[in-house]
């Protein structure tokens, strides 16, 4: 019945056997999920958030209060605290080869050289998420509508546009760097765990693990720590947002196939289901626009993320052409 891995929220939302066990309406389904759960437990905080995708029930309205944020954060803090180049050949030059020959040698080195330097890009389309491994050991996640770009003979460069999470290899041999570039910063890594963002005209930087610095556009360099997001334009010339983040997954859950909302207005939320899927958003009344919401939506499945928000917030949202009308019940 299982005939591949389950790595994110939508591999187990497209399995219809695992829907029968959400809902508990197949008999040899329910017994084979609950044997495949019992043997995977590492996978239980992932198949409980697709459970409850598939009741709908994933949205919790008891809110973090903040005296609770401010406390886990001050402990975090005092935890952080507390804590080829090959040799180069000599070339020969001999009097035998005539002038016929030496100009096939020459382009000869310059195919092999343009061929084992291209350019490789990946790009995503609305709704897709792209696993990818670099030549040098490194992970990294590409969100949806998204592009990365690196040449074949340095992955440890990489030129982005939209949104990636990199798990950086560190070289603890000959300490190379790893570079992400965008229009606005460099992010200069040796290896760590870090999220960013390119979208809306300006580049957002979270990391998870390690310690990273951003050279700016303007000639700034800023170090970051863990939990730490920066959110730049260099459009502006200025740091639009410079906050440590309790909750690492509200800047990272994308990667596992959700989005996940803390007490934001769902103005914000649809801002990253406009990311996410592409849609334009339109609201019809401002109570809809103000209402907070809390809880995950998957990333890939825009008929779920659809009933699953209305369902939170008491909202309907109609899908018209390429717009995501939304009102008040």
């Amino acid at each position: 019945m299982i005939k591949k891995k389950y790595n994110n929220i939508n591999d187990f939302l497209e399995d219809a056997s695992f829907k029968n066990w959400a809902l508990q309406e197949n008999g040899t389904d329910i017994n084979f999920w609950e044997f495949w759960v019992a043997k995977n437990p590492e996978k239980k905080e992932l198949v409980n958030k697709a459970k409850d995708l598939v009741l709908g029930i994933s949205f919790d309205k008891q809110f973090i209060s903040k005296d609770k944020v401010a406390f886990e954060w001050s402990k975090l803090e005092a935890k952080i605290q507390t804590k080829k180049t090959k040799p180069k050949r000599k070339l020969r030059f001999l009097k035998q080869f005539s002038v016929a020959a030496s100009i096939l040698l020459l382009v000869s080195i310059g195919f092999y050289f343009t061929n084992n330097n291209s350019k490789i890009t990946h790009k995503t389309n609305y709704g897709e998420i792209l696993n990818i491994k670099l030549q040098d050991g490194s992970d990294v996640t590409l969100n949806s509508n998204s592009s990365l770009s690196y040449y074949k003979n340095e992955s440890r460069k990489i030129w982005l546009s939209g949104e990636a999470f990199f798990e950086v290899d560190k070289k603890t041999v000959t300490n190379a760097k790893f570079w992400v570039v965008t229009d606005d910063l460099s992010v200069e890594v040796y290896g760590t765990s870090f999220n960013v963002n390119t979208k809306k005209k300006k580049t957002d930087v979270f990391l998870e693990e390690g310690n990273i610095w951003l050279k700016l556009k303007n000639g700034t360099d800023k170090k970051m720590i863990p939990g730490n997001y920066i959110s730049y334009s260099s459009d502006k010339n200025e740091i639009l947002e410079d906050i440590n983040v309790f909750n690492a997954n509200l800047k990272t859950s994308w990667k596992n196939g959700s989005l996940l909302f803390e007490n934001l207005s769902l103005e914000k939320a649809m801002e990253k289901i406009e990311e996410s899927y592409g849609y334009s958003i339109i609201f019809e009344d401002e109570i809809s626009k103000n209402t907070l919401i809390t809880g995950a939506v998957p990333i890939t499945n825009i008929n779920i993320c659809i009933k699953a928000i209305e369902k939170s917030v008491d909202v309907i949202i109609n899908k018209k052409d390429n717009n995501l009308i939304i009102s008040k019940k």
